[in-house]
């Protein structure tokens, strides 16, 4: 579920923002372990959620993430120069190159003017910083690492971004292919088979059955276009709408697909061990980690394993056996895991799973619509060779019988 939230921070700055978790008790944990006093916790709808971070660069006036992941790049950059921070920020300011990054740049940069931390400041900001981002940074305040820290969140952030644009440029052209499959066969019912069917029913002739079963599907797209449309149109609505309810069960029915459930498995996997992995490598303490981590997860199952091994860290126990009991997660990671808690390298464990997973998903998944690709092509090239062959061996019958 998704959460509006509003609180003070410990100088009594004035927060709001927006939280994934499962329960609102759960909210009011996460704030609390994050040094801020909440004032007001309330459930949103999923949808609006999503829609207000998919539309985040567009119509908020957010920048976009990876706006913000160069920001931070930039910002580590100049820090190490040696650059103070006020100056810094001034300077990414006025080269910021876009005008919503340099509104928020300038907010935050007139929050650590006026006294405030740089923890402070983009806690300010709501959602365009993530509160994993505002946790590390406000460690690495305490420690000294800013500029190291903030390197690390850039590589973190990079290294999530270029897995996201390799599995979006993985799959849009199989679903060029099934979309420009769908607009030939549609064409082909509604333009090419009604001219012949004409024919085909003036010349008396018995049409064949295969003919005659294209020509039926010709006849029901004219005569039901409309509430095949208008049906489709509400399938949509209504799985957006009660997406809240049935996500932890579409989640959990893709990951026992064959294919795609591999591939999400991993993405998941990787996406835990990054963000643990870095929180831990900066200074965060695991209990806190595993809740940030459960609020930014993206999946419902992963997020209630997650608060799991909360309850059981709070109780003294390991935190491995529910994410072992889940299921989410590959055994191989599990053992590595328990040989870094036992060692206390738990954060290069997770570091180094995320790297291994990695790439064996990008083999995966090119693997995958190496197959698909072929496959999609044979399955049109078949239903549009069988429509042509349907009506042909129509024609031929009337021009048997002509001659």
């Amino acid at each position: 579920m998704l959460y509006r939230y509003k609180a003070l921070s410990r100088t009594g700055v004035s927060l709001s923002g927006e939280m994934e978790a499962v329960s609102r008790a759960t909210v009011l944990e996460d704030l609390h372990q994050l040094g801020h006093f909440p004032i007001e916790v309330k459930e949103l709808a999923q949808t609006a959620g999503g829609n207000a971070r998919g539309a985040s660069s567009i119509f908020s006036g957010l920048p976009s993430s990876r706006q913000i992941t160069h920001f931070t790049r930039e910002l580590a950059m100049l820090l190490k120069a040696g650059l103070p921070l006020d100056q810094a920020l001034g300077f990414l300011e006025r080269d910021a190159g876009s005008k919503a990054l340099s509104r928020l740049v300038g907010r935050v940069g007139d929050a650590v003017s006026s006294g405030k931390s740089l923890c402070e400041a983009l806690e300010m900001q709501g959602e365009a910083f993530p509160p994993i981002y505002s946790r590390m940074v406000r460690v690495a305040e305490a420690s000294g690492t800013l500029e190291t820290v903030l390197e690390r969140i850039a590589h973190g952030r990079e290294k999530a971004q270029k897995l996201k644009s390799m599995a979006i440029s993985e799959v849009l052209y199989p679903c060029l292919l099934i979309v420009m499959a769908i607009a030939a066969v549609t064409i082909m019912l509604t333009f090419v088979v009604p001219r012949f069917k004409d024919m085909i029913g003036n010349a008396g002739t018995e049409i064949p059955e295969q003919a005659r079963f294209v020509i039926g599907a010709s006849d029901w797209l004219l005569a039901n276009w409309e509430y095949l449309l208008a049906s489709i149109g509400g399938v949509v609505i209504l799985a957006i709408v009660a997406w809240p309810k049935i996500r932890g069960n579409v989640q959990m029915l893709l990951m026992r697909l064959p294919l795609v459930g591999t591939v999400l498995q991993m993405n998941l996997t990787i996406r835990f061990c990054r963000t643990l992995g870095m929180l831990l490598e900066n200074g965060v303490d695991l209990p806190a980690a595993m809740k940030l981590v459960g609020g930014v997860i993206g999946n419902k199952l992963a997020a209630e394993a997650l608060d799991q091994s909360y309850d059981a860290l709070r109780k003294g126990r390991s935190f491995l056996e529910p994410l072992s009991q889940s299921g989410l997660f590959p055994p191989v990671l599990i053992n590595m895991l328990r040989v870094g808690e036992e060692t206390g390298n738990l954060a290069s464990s997770l570091l180094h799973m995320s790297e291994v997973f990695e790439e064996k998903l990008e083999r995966t998944v090119e693997r995958t619509f190496t197959i698909f690709e072929p496959m999609i092509i044979l399955v049109v090239s078949g239903v549009i060779a069988f429509i042509i062959v349907s009506i042909l061996s129509a024609v031929i019958s009337i021009n048997d019988l002509a001659m």
